[in-house]
């Protein structure tokens, strides 16, 4: 989207509807949206569109990633109507239209997410989408109480994690650990999801882009690896990502360990080095927000562990591109 007076205007547009539609967080800041509606993620192209009244008055939006690489059958769609224009069509009328341009793109399935509780949750119901996969998002609060535990973790995860060197780094990866770095982000294919979902295959060249866009637009991000002392392989990954415009939050960002080297106590080993190494370099940070598939229960035990609380589910669907195409008709 060329127009940014526009792509403001689909962003107030989120924020109105943040009381009811996710509140238990903070609003995304104007930054980070930009990136994700203007630039989206791994390279994957996406469309933008906007439904707006006689009077100019924006009612809805969405943005439909139609990747190219992987899940080159599927549309990835997020709408957005405005709390105002709810339950007057124009939800089913965005959805629609986006089957249309994913149809014109060869997709046969439109996927998405909501918060269960949500308006978009019954919305998904009502047109008939299927449920998904659930999330569970858990929020991390950073303070004196965690501070205290991270040594006797620390003490528990070390003994098992002998053989592994702990290396730390801000933004860019450093371009010998690229290749391994890579592997790491691979090793998400392992992960809990769902059936129509290809994971994605990473490289060089799509890590570095993925990087340096983030490090553009202002964020700080703080990632730390165990290396293999015999080999060298990243053996295991967490990164925190710091948006300078939501202050004293940080957003998890990957967290893996790849097959050969599980069993290492790597996934809690790794987060409590990150843990300890932002208590100094982000003094003000107060709540690390996550999310794991419901099913993922190793990493989900890791997180119990650091005692993050469970704050929200999340829902993913499906619904098929001709069936979507079809809600515009019973209007």
């Amino acid at each position: 989207m060329a127009d940014e007076a526009r792509l403001r205007d689909c962003y107030e547009l989120v924020r109105a509807g943040q009381e009811v539609d996710d509140p238990g967080v903070p609003a995304d800041s104007y930054r980070r949206f930009r990136s994700w509606w203007k630039h989206g993620w791994a390279g994957n192209p996406q469309q933008i569109w906007l439904a707006a009244a006689a009077s100019g008055a924006l009612l809805g939006c969405y943005v439909l990633a139609l990747p190219e690489r992987e899940n080159r059958a599927n549309g990835f769609l997020s709408p957005v109507v405005a709390p105002s224009a709810r339950r007057r069509g124009v939800g089913s009328a965005l959805v629609a239209h986006a089957a249309e341009q994913a149809a014109l793109a060869g997709r046969t399935l439109l996927m998405s997410q909501a918060r269960v509780g949500a308006p978009g949750h019954a919305f998904a119901e009502v047109i008939g989408a299927r449920p998904g996969l659930t999330e569970v998002r858990r929020v991390l609060d950073i303070g004196p109480a965690l501070h205290a535990r991270l040594p006797a973790l620390r003490a528990e995860a070390d003994p098992h994690a002998a053989g592994y060197t702990l290396r730390r780094w801000v933004g860019i990866t450093p371009d010998e650990l690229a290749g391994p770095v890579c592997a790491l982000h691979s090793a998400m294919a392992d992960a809990p999801h769902d059936a129509a979902f290809e994971p994605l295959a990473w490289d060089a060249d799509r890590l570095l882009a993925e990087e340096r866009r983030a490090v553009a637009e202002g964020a700080r991000v703080y990632s730390v690896a165990a290396l293999q002392d015999a080999t060298g392989a990243a053996a295991g990954m967490t990164q925190v990502f710091i948006d300078p415009d939501v202050a004293g939050w940080g957003f998890q960002g990957l967290t893996a360990v790849t097959r050969e080297h599980r069993g290492h106590r790597l996934g809690l080993l790794v987060k409590v080095a990150m843990l300890e190494w932002l208590a100094a370099a982000e003094p003000g940070l107060c709540q690390i927000m996550t999310g794991n598939a419901a099913a993922n229960t190793h990493m989900i035990s890791v997180n119990e562990k650091l005692a993050h609380r469970v704050t929200d589910y999340f829902q993913s669907f499906e619904m098929d591109v001709a069936a979507a195409g079809k809600l515009a008709v019973r209007q």
